[in-house]
């Protein structure tokens, strides 16, 4: 009640040694509970289960200082993992750091960094992106030493279960620890731009649609504007083309996975009639395309290009992709002490700022005088000029 007030009704602790060591996990009940809680030797463990979602494992952390207590809290943590298997949440101060841009100088254990590394790679867990703050915690001298030893670590399964978290860094206030706020359902969604699917070549009518859609007013003879014109009416007419042409894939798998599960099901009532089974094994043909297609969407925008084909399942490359996303992800926009964190705010204060950047044109007061110069103008004009096939074939090596 002293520490977080009424509206935590639940909580489990571990005690704190002197000034460290100590940790509090509380929980509002009519949001979530937590069961099963156990207090380790540095963290405690239990079990989520939120009102609305899929229950999943939190362990929170405070590590120790020497060592071979250090050693001891990574082994201690593996056991635990092995007895709360599925979606898994490992969040706090774990008092080691992973690489050397973990600190900001070059005093490091790069033995201990190493068993942190294998701790992460053994239990098959995955850093969270920090927005806000490079390093989470420091000494306070004139001189100070910064590391980040505060860090959430995150299960493949949790982190599906999770696709808008978004993990940021508060303000340090009277602490030398850097508190982390971790947001489960974060509105990720920025305005759609226009993805350009490399599968659209491979499809019938291609060309004639990029044909049809490369077209621009002939009035404007501006040729930054009629490019930029071309390319977005061409970028409209392709998402348009895209969509009649293959539909939403999800959509489709959903669909043709019901229509064969009846199937399944009717054949076992009775013997299906010529058209049922042309048509499931129709339906069983097109899942697999719509998969394998699915996953050549998922590898394009994942950008890896490390793996070879049939390496990795699509989970892989959404979840690079949605790592990515979140890395990207600005949360808030400081201007004029003002902090901005509306979508549509950020837009204006990015907009504003590039426009005056980059100014508008004016006319010259002055320019140079180049037959005075002795310099002869050369024309051109012919730089406007669209290259035809026969000139770009007639220079190729």
């Amino acid at each position: 009640m002293q520490c977080l007030g009424p509206a935590y009704d639940g909580f489990a602790y571990l005690p704190a040694i002197e000034t460290r060591g100590g940790i509090l996990v509380a929980w509002n009940s009519s949001l979530a509970r937590i069961s099963n809680h156990v207090p380790d030797t540095n963290f405690i463990t239990g079990y989520v289960t939120p009102i609305d979602g899929a229950p999943w494992w939190l362990t929170t952390v405070y590590g120790p200082q020497e060592d071979e207590e250090k050693i001891a809290f990574l082994e201690e943590l593996t056991a635990r993992r092995q007895l709360c298997p599925g979606p898994w949440l490992v969040i706090g101060d774990f008092n080691m750091i992973m690489q050397a841009s973990d600190k900001s100088n070059t005093n490091l254990d790069r033995r201990m960094m190493h068993r942190f590394r294998q701790f992460v790679d053994g239990t098959g867990l995955k850093e969270l992106f920090l927005h806000g703050r490079k390093f989470t915690w420091s000494n306070e001298r004139e001189a100070p030493t910064l590391t980040k030893i505060g860090r959430a670590l995150v299960s493949v399964d949790w982190e599906m279960e999770h696709p808008d978290c978004l993990l940021h860094a508060l303000s340090t206030a009277s602490s030398d620890h850097c508190p982390l706020h971790l947001a489960l359902h974060e509105h990720l969604h920025p305005h759609r731009r226009f993805r350009f699917e490399l599968f659209w070549t491979k499809l019938e009518g291609f060309e004639d649609a990029v044909r049809e859609a490369w077209q621009c007013d002939p009035e404007i003879t501006d040729p930054f504007k009629r490019i930029d014109l071309l390319l977005r009416n061409t970028a409209r007419f392709l998402t348009a083309w895209g969509q009649k042409k293959t539909g939403n894939v999800k959509l489709l798998i959903a669909i043709a996975n019901w229509v064969i599960f009846q199937l399944d099901v009717t054949q076992e009532r009775r013997r299906l009639s010529e058209g049922e089974r042309w048509l499931r094994r129709t339906l069983k043909l097109t899942t697999l395309g719509l998969a394998s297609l699915q996953r050549t969407i998922a590898r394009q925008r994942s950008r890896i290009r490390w793996l070879q084909d049939g390496d990795a399942s699509s989970k892989l490359f959404y979840l690079v992709a949605n790592g990515r996303k979140v890395k990207n992800f600005i949360p808030a926009i400081s201007h004029e002490g003002n902090l901005i964190t509306d979508q549509i705010g950020k837009e204006r204060i990015f907009y504003d700022s590039y426009k005056e950047l980059l100014g508008t044109t004016t006319a010259r007061e002055h320019t140079l005088d180049l037959e005075f110069l002795g310099i002869t103008p050369s024309n051109l004009e012919d730089q406007t000029v669209i290259f035809i096939e026969e000139e770009v074939v007639g220079n190729m090596p």
